[in-house]
């Protein structure tokens, strides 16, 4: 079995104060990585606090023998973004790996969006995610090497909370970064920049509070930890990550990934609305007998649309 280490890299985990940030930052740290824990030091809700949470992981990672640095800077100045590249580069002198972890939660309602805090969570969520690969894209590039980990979530594919009330600005800014991982994937095909997103359920302080009742609870406590999303985390973040532009389903020591598929539809040269109406089975994939899934998430332009329609008889004529 190939030993997953990180001797030589530097790596950047923002959010890193505590929960699943923390456990990236602790993980990578145990493997070898020269670490910058990020922490902003905010709420849930985006409020700033006092306490200096990146230093305490950093106490933690020199308890252990490794080698840490921490930074107090917002992801959504672009400014402090900035400074978390610098002070890895004038500090270990490179930086390898992303991992932006950074977040908050104080959406409204997807029916009252955009609202007080739609742009704030657009700020940290997304441009935050934006802001520090840009800063180390050239240096990634120059390098020829970088692995980027954006932290995406489910509520981006739909979610709502226990009291019937349905995401807004969180779930958008999730669905962004799903948008963005796959760009940064492809921008940095040729740079050898591989860039992957995660979609992790663990226990936090942001998500206690939406647990219904005490045995999910008492479950999640006992079978999600942070942990487990780490060290499933470390494998895009390392030397051997075998893909880019993929999104992983994290949690309680379950790894999967995520498929954005269609079925083979309904095609028709003379389509009406009439005839999608009356062909909705073959729309929704449910008359396929051998229930196809075609992978769009491996589609990178748009001749992959071209083959499905001359596969369903339209312009099948034409070599493309």
């Amino acid at each position: 079995m190939t030993s997953v280490r990180f001797d030589t890299r530097v790596a950047l985990v923002t959010g890193a104060g505590g929960g699943i940030g923390r456990a990236h930052a602790l993980a990578l740290a145990e493997r070898g990585a020269r670490v910058v824990v990020n922490d902003y030091a905010v709420s849930i809700k985006g409020d700033h606090e006092q306490d200096d949470r990146a230093q305490s992981v950093v106490n933690e990672i020199k308890a252990l023998g490794g080698e840490a640095v921490a930074n107090r800077d917002s992801v959504a100045d672009p400014e402090g973004a900035a400074a978390m590249v610098t002070q890895a580069l004038d500090t270990f002198g490179r930086i390898d790996i992303i991992v932006n972890n950074a977040g908050i939660n104080a959406s409204d309602a997807i029916q009252h969006e955009p609202g007080p805090a739609y742009q704030q969570h657009m700020a940290v969520h997304l441009e935050g995610q934006l802001l520090t690969v840009r800063a180390a894209w050239p240096h990634m590039e120059r390098q020829r090497y970088g692995r980027i980990v954006n932290t995406s979530s489910a509520a981006a594919l739909g979610f709502v909370q226990p009291d019937g009330t349905w995401y807004g600005s969180y779930a958008i800014a999730k669905g962004g970064v799903l948008a963005a991982t796959r760009q940064q994937a492809g921008a940095g095909a040729a740079h050898n920049i591989k860039a992957n997103a995660i979609l992790p359920l663990a226990i936090s302080r942001m998500v206690a509070p939406l647990i219904p009742g005490t045995t999910v609870l008492d479950y999640m406590e006992r079978h999600t930890g942070p942990a487990h999303v780490a060290l499933a985390a470390a494998v895009l973040a390392s030397e051997q990550c075998p893909v880019s532009g993929q999104a992983f389903s994290l949690s309680g020591g379950r790894v999967a990934r995520l498929v954005y598929a269609s079925p083979l539809g309904y095609a028709n040269p003379d389509l009406t609305p009439e005839s999608v109406l009356a062909n909705w089975d073959q729309v929704m994939g449910e008359s396929d007998a051998e229930h196809r899934l075609l992978n769009f998430y491996e589609a990178v332009d748009n001749a992959f649309e071209y083959t499905l329609l001359q596969r369903a008889g339209i312009g099948a004529e034409v070599a493309l």
